[in-house]
């Protein structure tokens, strides 16, 4: 079982152009996958290679990709100008600045604003000499955060068994008080028919089908045995390799259905009292399932 949230980051370096590319990847929950991708504009399809590159390891939440390319500088190197590029640069600077009678007074600033333009048009990051680098770098992070998500993975199975255990002894609470439920409902009812000042004949047809959809309104043993097999295909939901986040999703719902039913049978306090443990443990558990894949 794998959680949602994740951070992965990677870094491959092309020694030949004295290029890195650094990709971050971060993960968080949704109902449905959504993959966005910030990268160099100049590279062709880098959603859809990123959508390959992930190979079905995802199959919901939102996903932010972030491609970085940084140029390598050597701190002992001394500054290198292309004065030819750069002479022919300023002068169209200032024919331009000219034509339009804009003051023009270049500085350093300018300079070195031009000579960092004018060396990414000398080496644009074109994608076919990088894609192979992304891609390793790309792997490198989504291999990270795989590590992360287990990770968090198992710490929210540890936590869903030890709440499905306490949702098996409240089904075990409700179990017990239930087998006194039905003759509580009898008595009641009988009870109400000498307040009535009713003659009461135990023999009367009519009464003993009365007792008998009244003790069938009140019986609360189906609802056990499907919180029972509810609990039961939980578990094996959070031993599975595979992806159910949505069928415990699913399962949580049939099991707040189910606790319904039992709390509107039952008028015992200690079956209400288990019923409402149930629902707060449940609560806990769908915000946990909320992060699982």
């Amino acid at each position: 079982m794998k959680s949602m949230t994740g951070y992965g980051r990677g870094a491959t370096e092309i020694r030949e152009r004295q290029q890195t590319i650094e990709v971050e990847i971060t993960s968080v929950n949704r109902k449905t996958l959504d993959v966005q991708v910030n990268a160099p504009r100049e590279w062709p399809n880098i959603q859809q290679k990123c959508i390959e590159w992930l190979d079905g390891s995802y199959t919901r939440g939102r996903l932010q990709i972030q491609f970085k390319v940084t140029v390598k500088h050597e701190q002992s190197s001394p500054l290198m100008l292309d004065h030819e590029r750069l002479d022919g640069a300023l002068q169209a600077i200032q024919d331009y600045a000219s034509k339009r009678n804009i003051e023009y007074k270049p500085d350093a600033k300018l300079l070195l604003d031009l000579s960092k333009v004018l060396k990414e048009e000398k080496n644009p990051t074109e994608w076919k000499d990088l894609e192979q680098a992304a891609e390793g770098a790309f792997k490198s992070a989504l291999s990270e955060i795989h590590a992360m998500r287990e990770r968090e993975g198992t710490l929210l199975t540890e936590d869903i068994r030890e709440r499905i255990d306490l949702l098996s002894s409240v089904t075990r609470t409700i179990e017990m008080h239930s087998k006194e439920t039905t003759s509580q409902h009898r008595d009641a009812l009988l009870e109400r028919l000498r307040q009535c000042n009713l003659e009461i004949d135990l023999s009367d047809e009519r009464l003993l089908k009365e007792l008998a959809l009244f003790a069938d309104r009140s019986d609360i043993s189906e609802e056990i045995t499907r919180l029972d097999a509810h609990l039961k295909q939980f578990l094996e939901f959070i031993q599975s390799s595979e992806a159910s986040g949505r069928k415990m999703d699913f399962l949580c719902q049939e099991i707040h259905r189910e606790l319904n039913t039992t709390g509107s049978k039952s008028t015992q306090i200690e079956i209400t009292r288990a019923v409402i443990e149930g629902k707060n443990t449940l609560e806990r558990i769908r915000e946990q399932v909320q992060n699982i894949e």
